[in-house]
């Protein structure tokens, strides 16, 4: 049985603000964080295909090179 006011208190009110608030940054700082994690894994993908294409330009390099010794 309720007794109680039904209004919901002033300290209810401020509780659910401060949640909501806390959440809306939250919500931010995750879209943030993801947006972060997106950009690095790009630089990581370039850097990997620098590094790839590097390697295959050794490998000509070498192989032009063991062409022109012989």
């Amino acid at each position: 049985m309720n007794n109680g006011n039904s209004e919901p208190s002033q300290l209810d009110l401020s509780a659910r603000s401060t949640r909501t608030g806390r959440s809306t940054v939250n919500l931010d700082e995750l879209t943030r964080l993801k947006h972060e994690l997106l950009q690095a894994e790009v630089r990581l993908a370039k850097a990997r295909a620098t590094a790839a294409g590097a390697e295959i330009d050794i490998k000509v390099l070498n192989a032009r090179l063991k062409a022109f010794a012989k």
